[in-house]
């Protein structure tokens, strides 16, 4: 059997689709710890822009980029990422899960993923497979199944979660930019404390917290959080583009490894 290096477990905040091609602070740093990380055997990507009812996987053999953004600059569409995929590695991933994930090839790579990746391994050459946010599952369930993706994470595997902590698109203020209001920052700040000192109970008790709802308007973008800290249970965390955009967006993301 072909042994591989334990690979990484990220989450990544995405904000907004332009990080693929307009310069700034977290596309830099998505491209500096693209060039510190060893490329994996393959990524399993969960984004919070593929939303399901229940756990779904693609399988397929092919990785279609999808521009689900409106209004943005034609550069962006124009933009061509398409890594190959991994059908006998997913069809392993989903037997592990049993009955608890099923294929769904309706979907391919939106911009929850793509927008990261194309910095993060700009040449598209490790194999990618899609996984989706179970938005159905409560916060407790996202870091089982973390849990129970280790042992791929163990054989080579990132897992990359792609969302973001504080994700409120009606409270955005571009006059804000590069910015974070003081709610945001709090929300942001008691996450990050609960993630770093791996404290899952403060972790699930950010529902408690006064700002949640304001940050955690619609949970698709905080979900894929909860899954990253299972899979990265005890391992040393490092916190990275720990940034704010427009008042209501949280940059920050973290490396379990």
């Amino acid at each position: 059997m072909e042994k591989y290096k334990k690979a990484p477990v990220l989450f990544v905040g995405h904000g907004s689709p332009m990080v693929a091609i307009e310069d700034s602070p977290a596309r830099a740093g998505m491209w500096n710890m693209g060039k510190r990380l060893d490329p994996p055997r393959a990524i399993l990507v969960m984004s919070a822009h593929w939303m399901t009812e229940g756990l779904k996987i693609r399988t397929a053999a092919d990785n279609p980029k999808i521009d689900d953004m409106y209004g943005f600059p034609m550069a962006l569409y124009e933009v061509r990422y398409n890594p190959p995929a991994d059908p006998a590695l997913a069809e392993k991933i989903l037997r592990h899960l049993g009955g608890e994930a099923e294929v769904d090839n309706s979907w391919g790579m939106d911009h929850g993923a793509w927008t990261v990746l194309c910095n993060m391994f700009p040449e598209a050459d490790v194999p990618v497979i899609m996984m989706s946010t179970p938005i159905n599952y409560p916060p407790a369930k996202m870091i089982s199944l973390g849990r129970r993706l280790r042992k791929f994470v163990d054989q080579g595997v990132m897992f990359l979660a792609s969302g973001n902590v504080v994700h409120n698109l009606n409270l955005v203020k571009r006059r804000m930019a590069g910015k974070g209001e003081d709610w945001a920052v709090e929300f942001d700040t008691y996450v990050k404390n609960a993630v770093v000192k791996g404290d899952e109970a403060k972790l699930l008790a950010a529902s408690d917290h006064p700002d949640f709802l304001k940050a955690v308007y619609t949970t698709d973008h905080f979900w894929p959080l909860y899954t990253a800290f299972g899979a990265g249970t005890g391992r040393p965390v490092k916190v990275w583009n720990h940034s704010f955009d427009m008042g209501a967006l949280s940059m920050t993301s973290y490396l379990f490894k």
